[in-house]
């Protein structure tokens, strides 16, 4: 290869690598209203580093302290000496420090409502393990609350502030999943939007949900779709139903909630489905509770009075305020370190390998960017796992061609031999951490699922990108006329070659 199209495609290449990497890493002003924030600021974070959302259930009969006290110091409310005769301060007889209060009735370990929380808890928690989070709890305090947290799920940018509308939509998004997954009550179909509306399913058929097997979530070209799988009865009566009213439509309820799926006579319903499009988010809630639902997984208490706004609290990071700083301050440096190491052992060959290992950053972060996946501080080490893959597996072929040039070898014959020594150990390392990775991310949940899915992307771009270096090899150093310099190596001179 020639010194012009050597220098032309060192220069493409590493112009590529620079670009995708200032979008990945470098965020700036655009003007005084709008700014540009880069694809590692655009990652959604794990509670871990942007911290967690919670918010608390109470069943009916059970209330803060707040709103205990707001009655009873009001001396003009006329509710003031029912709250305060009907209802016992709990886990203490101390009404000063009590964490709840509940209703006399209500109240004691003998009674259902301990029992019917704890079950209550475990249906939630069901539903919110369906959501893919890096980690979430579902808890009851106390013995009667329920206890909720999720990540915020914020951007870096939202977590700063830079984006303030990212983050007010962040806790928008998780007060609306926290409000659906713990709606109480069966599946119902009324004929208006208001819970007064009337039912409009014959008592006959035995309640709504009987019409039906399950309930899925699919995403297809920007198109996100709850689908409900119709039983037979579903499918033959169904229509009908929703034929024979005034205006041809009908809205689902859960408990006393419409969760704004609108059937339409003749427009939802493909072979043995209805099919609603709506929002991402929405799509992925309803899903859920509806299938939670229609097989029998219904809430006993209602909680919060269902349907009102649920208050959402978010609290700071496990490790603190500066961990997101800290993090890609420490993945900075494990890049650094390796393209040092690269230089030291191996000269400008060195240099080869850290184009690489820019380029395999960028791919990752722009990697995680697209498919959506919440980072945490475990899926950052699997970040530098595989870098390190990456890095050994270079490193691997690069002392196979120095043993060969040891033995008197010309680079390229050095370079072939070496690559073909190394393929059998490489290739099979590589293949079985696949595995590996699509096994956590198909079996797992959480953060071992999305850790899976990271290590899983690694590897592929670490495999791609092993050979991707052979070919800069062969592009930089081909005008270079000491190619044995080039690399860091020596040749063995032989006799005859005296």
């Amino acid at each position: 290869m020639g010194k012009v199209k050597s220098a032309i495609i060192t220069a493409l290449v590493v112009a590529a690598v620079l670009i995708l990497s200032l979008f990945a890493t470098i965020s700036c002003p655009l003007n005084e209203v709008e700014r540009y924030n880069s694809f590692i600021s655009s990652i959604h974070m794990g509670s871990d580093l942007t911290g967690e959302a919670y918010a608390l259930f109470y069943p009916e009969g059970v209330i803060s302290p707040s709103d205990y006290w707001s009655v009873v110091n009001d001396e003009g409310n006329p509710n003031r000496e029912e709250y305060m005769s009907g209802y016992n301060p709990h886990p203490t007889a101390d009404a000063e420090s009590a964490s709840v209060f509940v209703e006399n009735e209500q109240y004691g370990p003998d009674k259902a409502l301990l029992g019917s929380v704890a079950k209550d808890a475990e249906i939630i928690s069901a539903r919110f393990a369906q959501k893919g989070y890096s980690k979430y709890s579902v808890s009851v305090v106390d013995g009667y609350v329920i206890k909720v947290s999720v990540p915020t799920n914020f951007t870096y940018s939202a977590f700063k502030g830079y984006d303030a509308t990212a983050r007010s939509e962040e806790l928008t998004k998780i007060g609306n999943t926290i409000k659906y997954l713990t709606l109480s009550g069966e599946l119902d179909l009324k004929n208006g939007q208001e819970d007064t509306a009337k039912t409009i399913i014959p008592v006959s058929y035995n309640g709504f949900e009987t019409f039906f097997s399950g309930a899925n979530y699919y995403g297809v070209g920007g198109n996100h779709v709850v689908q409900i799988k119709l039983n037979d009865e579903g499918y033959k009566n169904l229509n009908n139903i929703i034929g024979n009213l005034s205006d041809g439509t009908g809205y689902f309820f859960v408990g006393k909630t419409c969760i704004g799926l609108q059937l339409t006579y003749g427009e939802n319903i493909t072979g043995k489905t209805l099919n609603f499009q709506v929002g991402e988010a929405s799509a992925k809630d309803y899903s859920i509770v509806l299938d939670s639902v229609i097989n029998g997984n219904t809430l006993t208490n209602n909680y919060n009075h269902n349907g009102e706004k649920t208050e959402v609290i978010a609290i700071t990071p496990s490790f603190g305020e500066s961990a997101v700083v800290w993090l890609f301050v420490l993945l900075l440096l494990a890049l650094i370190g390796a393209i040092a190491i690269s230089v030291v052992k191996y000269k400008k060959l060195g240099l080869v390998n850290g184009l690489i290992a820019v380029a395999f950053s960028a791919i990752m972060i722009t990697a995680i960017l697209l498919t959506g996946i919440q980072l945490t501080v475990a899926g950052a080490f699997i970040l530098v796992l595989g870098l390190a893959l990456l890095t050994f597996s270079n490193f691997r072929v690069f002392e196979a061609v120095r043993k060969e040039t040891l033995t008197g070898r010309t680079i390229q014959a050095s370079v072939k031999t070496g690559y073909k020594k190394s393929l059998t150990t490489i290739l099979d390392l590589h293949i079985v951490i696949l595995v590996a990775a699509a096994l956590f991310a198909l079996i797992c949940t959480g953060e071992l699922a999305a850790c899976g899915l990271i290590l899983f992307i690694a590897t592929i771009a670490s495999y791609v990108l092993h050979w991707f270096t052979r070919f800069m090899w062969f592009v930089i150093s081909s005008p270079v006329k000491d190619k044995f310099k080039f690399c860091g190596y020596k040749r063995e001179v032989l006799d005859d070659e005296d």
